[in-house]
């Protein structure tokens, strides 16, 4: 049966793909789907042919407000800077949006993040379809987050990771206050609010990460779905071809190394690519440089025959053909990273990125150099080692490239049963 489903997600190209990736694998097999996400995505959406609800809030200021853009990649503050500055004070408006579709759909599903669509659920009685995109969302005390602000906690056991977690839960009650409070506002059970720490949900909860990155683990919220990631990474429905610049520069030589920092920590790069750029003139590399929108003039001035700057590209269509891929560790990066089958270099900035740089580095696949020690000394050693851990890298890409998330992910939203709402 045809079931109307609303997806929320904010943030950045890593938290908005996955969920278009589902939400266009639902629409193909007949069921109708809402996306709800920051209004900047409209545009990407609708030419998908999915209908879009815009929410707040409009987070294209980050890409013109420097401090705004400093704050945000904080290593340490920064995720609490996005939640608290950024996404908590216009909560009240965002469930006002969603609770309003919310009383047309069958099923809520979406981001943590998107903190009105499980009170929405909640206040309508509808079932809501919790999702993790990274490991470091689980807090599992079996294979624990590497957090900048608490790097202890891979070296502990169990035992006393899962008292430390509990008591992570009054944090969540500081962290979200104005969700607290919007909660008891509107009558409902103080469980209505997620939890940035292991949150659960009985409808189901999505891993939306590959069991080959992170494997399941006991204490994962139950009922759960392995699903692998869900890849999207198109500028829109109408257009997926390579630029020709690109295409050119490929064809001209030996396997570029291409440098990304995704469509995040791009905004605050600080001296990512002129780093890059000393260190691939004096190795006589090629190189590819996705810089971004907002900087692309400024770095325009480091191409050369030898380096090709572009603001962007798709990553599947890069990464795959690169000699070694340069990253920041956000985990859509990171993904089509895996799936490329090349070795990695990752460099990671703030949120979730050093624990994915970690576990690339566990698995073989790559080398993580600090961002506060990125230089050119520590750049030339780590592409020399990554080129090493080609065997290991093109055996991941097989194993990522045979998962299907988006049929495992829109199966179980699928299975899933609509409950008697309140009006």
């Amino acid at each position: 049966m045809a079931k109307h489903v609303l997806i929320a997600t904010l943030g950045s190209f890593g938290d908005l793909h996955p969920y278009l990736a589902i939400a266009i694998g639902l629409k193909q097999r007949g069921h109708w789907v809402t996306l709800a996400s920051s209004s900047m995505y409209r545009e990407k959406v609708e030419s998908e042919g999915i209908r879009f609800v815009a929410i707040p809030p409009q987070l294209d200021q980050l890409e013109h407000d420097r401090e705004t853009r400093r704050k945000a990649m904080d290593s340490l503050d920064g995720t609490r800077y996005v939640l608290q500055e950024l996404f908590l004070p216009p909560l009240a408006e965002s469930y006002r949006i969603l609770l309003a579709e919310a009383r047309n759909a069958d099923i809520l599903f979406g981001s943590v993040l998107a903190f009105g669509l499980p009170l929405a659920a909640a206040k309508l009685r509808l079932p809501y379809i919790h999702s993790a995109l990274q490991p470091a969302a689980v807090f599992s005390a079996f294979d624990p987050p590497l957090i900048p602000a608490m790097p202890f906690f891979p070296a502990l056991p169990p035992a006393i990771l899962r008292i430390l977690f509990s008591g992570l839960h009054q944090l969540n009650r500081l962290l979200l206050k104005k969700v607290y409070q919007l909660a008891k506002q509107e009558g409902l059970p103080q469980n209505a609010v997620p939890r940035l720490f292991g949150h659960t949900s009985p409808h189901g909860n999505l891993m939306l990460f590959s069991r080959h990155f992170m494997a399941p683990k006991p204490d994962f919220p139950q009922p759960f779905t392995m699903c692998g990631f869900p890849f999207y990474d198109k500028l829109d429905g109408n257009q997926f071809s390579i630029d020709s610049d690109i295409e050119s520069f490929f064809s001209a030589g030996d396997p570029p190394y291409v440098f990304t920092l995704g469509t995040s920590a791009v905004l605050d790069p600080g001296s990512f690519y002129e780093e890059a750029h000393t260190t691939v003139t004096r190795m006589k590399k090629r190189a590819i440089f996705l810089v971004g929108r907002t900087n692309f003039a400024h770095y325009q001035k480091l191409a050369s025959d030898r380096i090709l700057v572009s603001p962007y590209a798709p990553h599947s269509t890069l990464m795959p053909r690169a000699a070694v891929n340069i990253h920041q560790g956000g985990i859509g990066t990171t993904a089509q990273a895996l799936r490329s089958g090349k070795p990695m270099v990752v460099v990671p900035f703030s949120h979730d990125q050093p624990d994915n740089a970690r576990r690339c580095v566990q698995l073989g696949v790559g080398v993580s150099i600090p961002r506060k020690s990125f230089n050119t000394h520590l750049l030339e050693e780590a592409l020399v080692a990554a080129g090493t851990k080609q065997e290991l890298a093109r055996s991941m890409g097989i194993l990522i490239q045979s998962e299907d998330a988006v049929e495992a992910a829109c199966e179980k939203i699928a299975a899933t049963q609509p409950s008697p709402r309140k009006i």
